[in-house]
């Protein structure tokens, strides 16, 4: 009688696991629930209501990259030729240290960033996602060096937008 090797039925084993799990019911989480009859996106530029500068066109920026990379919809310039169009108006950003360090200098701030949001089925007028009072908080650590403060400006922006417009994209994709 020929004996069996201890490391074939490991193998085996190993085999049948993925066998066994594709039946299972798990699915890719980034499924489109939203509505999945939509091909085309327009992004329409974003207003700003604030004083900080340029704010809308690096969010504007950043939206567009979150639905390229997240959506499986095709972005088109020119929302009559879109089946859904993105608009949104940034009314507020403030940004309160909550660390100190240096010299009562703050390291690490609340970015709080207020927006109205929406997107609206242009074949028919429906409003598919509309949120007046989308509140997006997040801390952000800075450099703490005065004289290196003003270069993180822009930088420090574009991380809030990259993670802003990631939130909305995932918020409109996802269910909300």
């Amino acid at each position: 009688m020929k004996r069996t090797r201890p490391w074939c039925l490991l193998s085996l084993w190993l085999g049948l696991i993925p066998v066994f799990l594709a039946g299972c019911g798990y699915r890719v989480a980034s499924k489109n629930r939203l509505a999945p009859q939509l091909q085309t996106l327009a992004v329409l530029p974003l207003e700003n209501e604030t004083a900080t500068f340029q704010v809308e066109q690096i969010f504007t920026r950043s939206l567009i990259h979150a639905f390229v990379e997240r959506s499986s919809y095709r972005l088109v310039h020119d929302p009559s030729q879109a089946d859904a169009v993105f608009s949104g108006v940034i009314f507020s950003t403030t940004a309160n240290p909550v660390i100190f360090r240096q010299r009562a200098f703050g390291s690490t701030f609340l970015v709080t960033l207020q927006a109205r949001v929406q997107l609206q089925d242009r074949r028919d007028g429906r409003i598919l996602y509309r949120n007046d009072q989308y509140l997006f908080r997040e801390q952000y650590v800075i450099n703490v060096d005065v004289r290196n403060f003003f270069t993180e400006l822009s930088p420090a922006l574009e991380r809030v937008a990259r993670d802003f417009s990631s939130s909305v994209v995932t918020t409109l994709m996802e269910g909300f």
